[in-house]
């Protein structure tokens, strides 16, 4: 389909990025080899392309979406508005359960305000996923990445890495400052209750054999450190998430996860902690 709008190698790329994204992609733009030819005596794969190391790319709505004077009750989910170079990177099941997920929203919106899917209102839409990411009234789980200004506190020098990270960017620090520099991940709690917390820790070189972190749930503090050999990353990704615990938070921002190069012997890196409500059974 050629919708409203097309995904491109820009939008893959973050040189171009939509404010009306309804999903995030963020596997490589591949196209397979299309056969094997032999040249010089040696079997070669053809066609074959392999372009990454870009973050995650939100997916535009306009993409999920056909042209208002082709048709007005269509939202395609799967075969949506690509250049074949963007589809091979959007092309993954994760992806499309997510956007089969926003256009059945955007249906719904569509059908109880009697409207064309191109004229919903896309913010309420955006705010619904976000809100309700489950679609089932459930408490949703709080990620706090390095990149989320509003919620981490840096204290020390630590540099910007963009290459094997979870989202945009890490932070790392050589631990050679001969002080104590942190960072700190504060969820905004909107529902107290039990959490199950974890970090991301990504592998990199001349990591540090045992990173210092400190969990305060507004309370009391607890000291952990996690080791470099008990990071194993399993499957395509670049890290891994350590569990830090269970803990019991109270609504608001007084909770946080510190991270810092106490004890270091080597690279530190503060990526990103996840908050995920526990429910015992």
């Amino acid at each position: 389909m050629k919708g409203v709008y097309v995904m491109t190698q820009a939008n893959c790329e973050g040189k171009e990025v939509v404010a009306d994204g309804v999903g995030l992609a963020a596997y490589t733009m591949d196209s397979h080899n299309c056969q094997r030819v032999v040249i010089n005596s040696m079997v070669k794969n053809e066609g074959d392309v392999q372009v990454g190391g870009f973050g995650p790319y939100p997916i535009a709505y306009r993409s999920i979406i056909p042209k208002a004077n082709e048709c007005k009750n269509l939202l395609v989910p799967v075969c949506l508005s690509a250049t074949h170079i963007a589809y091979g990177s959007i092309r993954m099941e994760p992806v499309f359960m997510v956007l089969s997920q926003s256009a059945a929203v955007a249906a719904i919106m569509s059908i109880n305000t009697n409207k064309p899917v191109q004229e919903i209102n896309v913010k309420q839409l955006q705010e619904t996923l976000i809100k309700q990411p489950l679609a089932d009234n459930s408490v949703v789980e709080i990620l706090v990445d390095n990149d989320d200004a509003s919620n981490v506190s840096i204290t020390g020098n630590w540099t910007t890495e963009r290459k094997g990270s979870y989202g945009p960017s890490m932070l790392t620090n050589d631990g050679k400052g001969g002080t104590v520099e942190s960072m700190r991940f504060i969820p905004p709690v909107t529902n107290s209750g039990s959490y199950k917390v974890y970090a991301y820790f990504p592998k990199v070189q001349n990591a540090t054999s045992k990173t210092a972190v400190t969990i305060f749930d507004g309370k009391a503090k607890k000291e952990k450190v996690i080791k470099e050999s008990d990071v194993r990353v399993e499957g395509q990704t670049t890290g891994e998430w350590v569990p830090l615990g269970t803990y019991s938070l109270s609504k608001g921002r007084k909770s946080y996860v510190e991270i810092s190069n106490k004890n270091a012997d080597g690279v530190v890196v503060a990526d990103a902690v996840l908050f995920i409500p526990y429910i015992r059974k």
